[in-house]
Formats: C-alpha cells, structure tokens, sequence
C-alpha cells in the first residue's frame, strides 16, 4: 500500500497595519479636540494681530509735513499797512488722536489793500515771539523785532540785523467770503534755508 502525502501550502494572512501618528486616518476624541482648539486659536490670533498691525503702522502711511488752511479775520477788521498778531486756531491730528480748536501758533498779518501778507510770529533765530515795531507817535509798521536776541526785521518781514539766519518766513494767504486765510505751515530755526518741519 502507498501512502500519499499531499501537502498544500495556504498564503500566510498579512495583519491589519496598526495607525501610526503619520497615517492618514482622523484623529478622534482628544486629538479631535485639541487640533480645533489650536486652528482656532490661531485664527482668533490673527482677527486680534492683523488690525493691530494695521494701526500700528498708521503714522507710516499718513503724510507729513504740508501746510493746513486756516480761515482767520475778516479783511475789513484788518487796518491798511497795520501788522495784526492773529492766532491760527485749528483741529490738530496725530496718528491717533484729534484735538478739537487748538492754537497751533500765530502769524503776523499786513493788509495792503485787497492783499494780505502774512508772516510768522516765529524767529528764525531760535524761535522767540517776534513783535511789531512801534513808532514814537504809538503807530506800529515800522517792522518787527525779536526781544531774545535782537534781531531786526523790516515792514515786509526782510532781516535788517541780528543773528538771524534768515528773513521772516512768509505763508500764503487768500480771501474767501471776506475772510483771509492762511496756508499756516511752521519752519526750522537756526539755518539759513527755509525748510518745513
């Protein structure tokens, strides 16, 4: 009698692969919890960060310098060829804030007829207050003077002496409805040039 063996060989079954923390499956529970709590933090963070920025570097993006008009007197409250301190009373705006009717400065004006030139009251020396001139008869138009260091100005702002370094910056004016307005701009002192700060 003859035995026979028949051997039959089955393929070996492979596991299931375990998830890894780099598998693609989703994670669940406190995975879950924690993953939504990070995107969302992150996204509060940026609605809180990006209008911060933004007004952080507003001053970067507002212009500097540039005059401002100010409506001042009325021309017929101003007497011919008599200089007139006037106060240039605006809003003043910083990046931030704004500060309703300030006194930003004072200017000198002069009417000549329907003409009105106007001066800064500042010396361009070291910036004192300068005056008008008063004649012996209590008439002023006889020019300006500074009363720090004694410099000298004509009627029409030109230096005639002192130390300093330039005439009297003149600022554009117009009438509008019978009231002169001023381009009120403020300048270095101590240099010969007319330079705006």
């Amino acid at each position: 009698m003859q035995v026979r063996f028949v051997m039959t060989i089955e393929p070996k079954a492979e596991p299931h692969p375990s998830p890894t923390p780099n598998s693609d499956a989703r994670p669940t529970g406190r995975r879950a919890l924690i993953l939504a709590t990070a995107v969302g933090g992150c996204a509060l963070g940026a609605a809180v960060v990006g209008p911060s920025i933004a007004l952080a570097l507003a001053p970067l993006h507002a212009k500097s310098g540039g005059g401002r008009w100010v409506r001042t007197v009325r021309l017929d409250q101003l007497r011919e060829n008599e200089p007139r301190r006037v106060a240039i009373v605006a809003d003043r705006k910083d990046a931030w804030t704004l500060e309703r009717n300030v006194e930003l400065g004072s200017v000198w004006l002069v009417r000549s007829g329907d003409q009105v030139r106007a001066l800064s009251s500042v010396c361009p020396h070291l910036g004192c207050s300068v005056n008008a001139v008063t004649s012996a008869d209590g008439k002023s138009g006889d020019g300006f003077a500074c009363p720090c260091h004694t410099s000298a100005f004509d009627p029409v702002g030109k230096r005639k002496s002192g130390p300093s370094p330039r005439d009297l910056d003149v600022l554009e004016t117009r009438v509008e409805d019978g009231h002169v307005v001023v381009d009120f701009r403020r300048f270095r002192i101590g240099i010969a040039e007319k330079v705006e700060t």
